[in-house]
């Protein structure tokens, strides 16, 4: 007799057969070594039930890396961190300005310009090797949503009415591209920065090259907390570490003992990566 299909429901409501080598390459690309992966995938293996969601596929891997104290539980949670920098997307334009500060680009956010024919408030100008961009950021904090062709046709038209003050144009977003949208970026030299596109030049891979890690890979920060450090402009893990602890009780009207918490959390992030 046949063992019947297990399925699972994705983010977008579409149901995919479970696929366990997904989950071992997943681990895999977040530097998790073979045997760990092949532990983990053994027992999410067993315990899957069929149309169980994504969510909490991942919800249980993450357990069992936080269960195993892998260095490399926080990468697994990168995504939806950055997903917790919202709900709306000006975090998120704050936190890809910093990245691209630390790629050597000068940034610029929220400025109004003056196209030929409207004004248009721009989200991030960068300048770098005498080159200006005109970046657009697209943020979603849901999972299962691409950003698509739309999205792309319409930044371009802005550009098309601001190219005389600017020399290309540029899309960020925390979300992966639908093909379409892919196709037409290349086509009309769009260049962009998506969730793992492009291939090892994505948006992960920027974060992770410098340790760019956003302040919501901290789990326990609640909403309040989040938003007076984002005010204060307290976007990377960096910026915890790199303020010091009594000025960082007083910016975020905390006590001094929650500010060295928050500010050890981020330096074991920090040690994790460079010990493992």
């Amino acid at each position: 007799m046949t063992e019947s299909k297990i399925y699972v429901i994705k983010a977008s409501g579409e149901k995919e057969e479970f696929q366990p080598e997904k989950i071992y390459t997943s681990l895999l690309r977040i530097g998790v070594d073979k045997d760990t992966a092949k532990e983990i995938v053994y027992e999410v293996s067993k315990r899957v039930k069929n149309n169980i969601s994504t969510r909490e596929l991942y919800r249980y891997v993450l357990y069992l890396l936080r269960e195993k104290r892998h260095p490399r539980a926080h990468r697994y949670v990168l995504r939806e961190a950055i997903m917790r920098l919202g709900p709306e997307g000006y975090p998120f334009e704050q936190f890809f300005a910093k990245i691209l500060s630390a790629y050597g680009y000068i940034t610029y956010t929220n400025r109004i310009i003056k196209g030929k024919c409207i004004t248009h408030e721009i989200d991030i100008i960068a300048e770098k090797n005498n080159k200006r961009f005109l970046i657009e950021c697209k943020y979603h904090n849901e999972f299962g949503i691409k950003t698509d062709v739309k999205v792309v046709l319409y930044v371009y038209a802005r550009f098309l009415d601001l190219r005389h003050h600017f020399d290309n144009v540029w899309i960020a977003t925390n979300t992966k591209l639908t093909k379409e949208a892919i196709d037409y970026a290349k086509c009309m030299k769009i260049k962009v920065t998506a969730w793992r596109y492009p291939y090892r030049q994505g948006l992960e891979h920027m974060i992770e090259q410098k340790k760019l890690y956003p302040i919501t890979i901290i789990t326990d920060l609640d909403d309040s907390l989040r938003e007076k450090m984002l005010r204060n402009k307290l976007v990377l893990l960096r910026d915890i570490i790199e303020t010091d602890t009594e000025n960082l009780s007083k910016l975020l009207g905390i006590n001094y003992q929650r500010a060295y918490q928050l500010k050890e959390k981020a330096l074991e992030i920090f040690s994790k990566e460079k010990s493992f």
